[in-house]
């Protein structure tokens, strides 16, 4: 049972990397071309700050699973 709740895992995780890199590749906007107004200062220093905090959130969340699946997966919870 405990092996395959490792399969089940790895399929999951594997499931997961293929709909991201499906979706990065196959995503309209990034084969967007159309030319656009610049945004202004304000724009872009608002949208700096919220990619910061979003980053931020991001690297936190992610040590906290790799902590989780560290001890899963090493310590055999």
């Amino acid at each position: 049972m405990e092996k395959l709740a490792q399969i089940l895992f790895l399929l999951g995780l594997a499931a997961w990397l293929g709909w991201v890199i499906a979706r990065r590749y196959l995503d309209s906007d990034f084969k967007d071309k159309e030319m656009r107004d610049l945004p202004t200062d304000q724009q872009v220093q608002r949208h700096i700050k919220y990619m910061r905090q979003d980053l931020s959130m991001l690297a936190v969340t992610n040590f906290a699973i790799l902590l989780v699946l560290v001890y899963a997966l090493i310590l055999k919870l």
